[in-house]
Parts: C-alpha cells; structure tokens; sequence
C-alpha cells in the first residue's frame, strides 16, 4: 500500500462516545488499525485514508468517532500507557531487586509489543504536542514513584527530593534508551546479544542494580549478570 502525504482536515469538537455495541467496536476498530499502520509506517506517513482501508470502513466513517488521526493517536497512547501505569500500580510492593526487575520486564513487554507507537511517542514533533506532553507527564510521575523507592531505602543518602528524581530520571532514561535502540531502531548488535524478551530484562536488571547500588545482583540470574561478573573481577585483578 502506498503511503502519501497526511491530508490536514479535521472535524474541530471531538464526537461523543458511541451508545451501540456496534459503534464502539467500530471505534475500537479504527484504534487497532492505526497501531497495525505503526508497526510498518511513521505516523506522519499515515493517512485517515489508509486507516479506513486497514480498518475495512468509509474515510467519512471516522469523523463519527474520532476528530482526526491524531485523536486517534493519542488515544492509542493513552490506552497503552494507562495500562502499563495500571499494571505497575498493582504488583505488590517486592525487595527492591524484584521490583526493579518486574519493572524492566513489564517495560520490556511494552516495547517490544508496541515499537511503532513507541516510536511516534518519543518522536513526537509539535503537530503531536498532546502526545509529547502526555509522554512527559507519564514519565514524570514514573521518575518520581523511583525516586522515592530511592529515598526511602536511603533515607540519608541525597540533599533533596530534586536529587533523588535526578538519580531516577538517569536510570529510567537509561532503559529507554537501549528499549528505543532495541525494540523500535531493530539494533542487530543488541538482537543478537540479548535475543529474547528475558535476557533484555536481566541484563538491563543487572545495569540498574550496579548503577544503584555500586555492586552486582545478590543472584546470579543469567549470562549478563555472569558476564558483569567477570568484567568486576577483571577490572579488580
């Protein structure tokens, strides 16, 4: 399929939600077909004419649910995103190494499910500006239930609160940036390090828990932490 240039029409007050089973299937519709386009395409590259023809409706039919593809868009994200944050919220609270690999694991699923719609969230430019503020906010609340995991194992350890959100935005961007190299850039040196959904999560596990705590995981897990391992001893002989 042929991938043009976004035609900039929208509907100016978002429609109300749809009361029928059938309408609220055809919304949801519309949603899956734009995150199957992301798996293969840009968002820019996308046009309400290619999300009707993959969701099997009327380009006309859109403007009954949505205002235009960034409507849709955005709703994609907020549902992801909500879920992840629920998911996280939920798990019972764990020894800090548990919980900081259930988060990987769970950061790790939501990467390498969604690569395209990660993709537009951390490449969104101003025409995506809800987008980016959603991804900012997201982030801030995320940064900040790290930063007090932090400050309440070390109570002692930093100034102020400002410095235990610093520590945790630079180990959260540090998974972002290798799940962004990994998931959504397809880096082969990476695939080919780490090929399965698990050994990304212990390996970025391991990283995380040496840069906190100055030392490697109390257990032994897989190859990473082994391979951490050995590079300690090496740089100590």
């Amino acid at each position: 399929m042929p991938i043009q240039r976004q035609r900039s029409n929208a509907v100016l007050l978002k429609p109300p939600p749809p009361t029928t089973n059938r309408g609220r299937a055809t919304r949801e519709r519309l949603k899956a077909a734009l995150s199957s386009l992301l798996q293969r395409h840009s968002f820019h590259q996308i046009r309400l004419e290619d999300i009707a023809m993959e969701a099997g409706v009327r380009v006309s039919l859109i403007y009954h649910y949505f205002r235009s593809r960034t409507d849709i868009m955005q709703e994609v994200l907020t549902d992801m995103l909500e879920s992840f944050r629920s998911d996280i919220s939920a798990h019972p609270r764990e020894e800090p190494l548990e919980a900081i690999r259930y988060a990987n694991r769970r950061m790790v699923a939501l990467y390498v499910s969604n690569p395209g719609a990660m993709r537009c969230m951390l490449e969104a430019h101003g025409d995506l500006a809800p987008i980016s503020q959603m991804w900012r906010d997201l982030t801030l609340a995320w940064n900040r239930r790290i930063a007090r995991s932090i400050a309440r194992q070390f109570p002692n350890a930093l100034q102020s609160n400002a410095e235990y959100l610093s520590l945790a935005y630079a180990l959260a961007g540090m998974v972002d940036n290798f799940l962004y190299e990994y998931c959504v850039l397809a880096n082969p040196a990476l695939r080919e390090a780490h090929p399965t959904e698990d050994d990304v999560a212990e390996f970025l596990t391991a990283m995380w828990h040496r840069a906190l705590y100055l030392e490697d995981p109390p257990r032994d897990r897989g190859k990473s932490d082994r391979g951490l391992r050995r590079i300690r001893a090496d740089a100590r002989s």
